[in-house]
């Protein structure tokens, strides 16, 4: 049985931060109590709940799985009174957002824009999948932007945007006046890619290779804005989501048989009513 007054504030607010520093010094030092009463605390709501809440792995503490909904939970509770405060006073909390570099200035600038000219104020997390969904998980975050598959089935997500892929190339050249190319059509070209071992570029190399195309790569750059800087630069062609804005002087091409790539918006169903604005305004064209 279940001691439900161990989930009372104080401790799900002592173990919320202990799960944020996985130090009990530093954790009882942020908490201004001393480090064996914090251990206490831990130590009698891991056995409340029947289960470990953290392991030591060498000199490094970690959370369990349960340790870790436990973290998204306590601070869910403390985001829950945030917000019951700021509607009760007229204030709001910032809206926490994860989402890539890419996403955040090609796919979601122009709904953070007109969600925050209602007065809602952002936090913008920039990550990569894994990081986004991670800050997701343990509740540091309200939302993430996620591309490609959809997030794991613990999340609640909608697809808010898909993308062909496109071929960034010289308005010169004549593969610039196609409605659209295949992978063959690349072959021989001169490439501006990202860094061997990123994902768009072993994706790229395997649809390459699977066509028997050949190629050259002339740069190796992070982004999408620098990929079409490059190109700009007369440096090589390159792939990017269609998405992105190219400068005069580019064409950009679709390539048939790459994939679309989409993007999602995800969230924990806790958090759903007080992210449903901005998602509308993310699902939004």
């Amino acid at each position: 049985m279940i001691d439900r007054d161990m989930l009372e504030a104080d401790a799900l607010r002592s173990f919320a931060v202990f799960a944020e520093h996985r130090n009990f010094t530093a954790a009882a030092t942020a908490l201004h109590i001393s480090q064996p009463s914090l251990h206490v605390k831990i130590k009698k709501l891991a056995a409340a709940l029947g289960v470990d809440l953290y392991e030591r792995t060498g000199r490094a503490l970690t959370l369990t799985a349960a340790g870790e909904r436990l973290a998204a939970f306590a601070l869910d509770s403390h985001r829950r009174l945030d917000d019951f405060l700021g509607d009760l006073h007229g204030t709001s909390r910032p809206l926490g957002i994860a989402a890539g570099r890419g996403a955040l200035r090609w796919v979601i600038a122009e709904a953070i824009r007109r969600i925050s000219t209602t007065g809602r104020s952002i936090s913008v997390l920039t990550s990569d999948r894994e990081s986004a969904i991670s800050a997701l998980s343990a509740g540091h975050v309200d939302l993430a932007v996620i591309a490609h598959d959809p997030p794991p089935p613990q999340f609640d997500s909608r697809q808010i945007a898909s993308y062909p892929q496109v071929l960034v190339i010289d308005v010169d050249h004549p593969l610039s006046n196609r409605d659209d190319v295949s992978l063959l059509d690349l072959d021989g070209l001169e490439l501006v890619l990202p860094a061997s071992g990123r994902p768009h570029r072993r994706t790229l190399e395997r649809a390459l290779a699977d066509v028997g195309a050949s190629w050259r790569v002339t740069a190796e750059v992070d982004g999408w804005d620098l990929l079409v800087h490059c190109a700009a630069l007369g440096i090589g062609a390159t792939i990017v989501n269609g998405c992105v804005a190219v400068p005069d002087g580019l064409a950009a091409i679709p390539v048939t048989d790459l994939p679309k790539i989409r993007y999602w918006a995800t969230w924990r169903s806790q958090r759903r009513t007080h992210v449903n604005d901005l998602i509308t305004h993310l699902a939004s064209p």
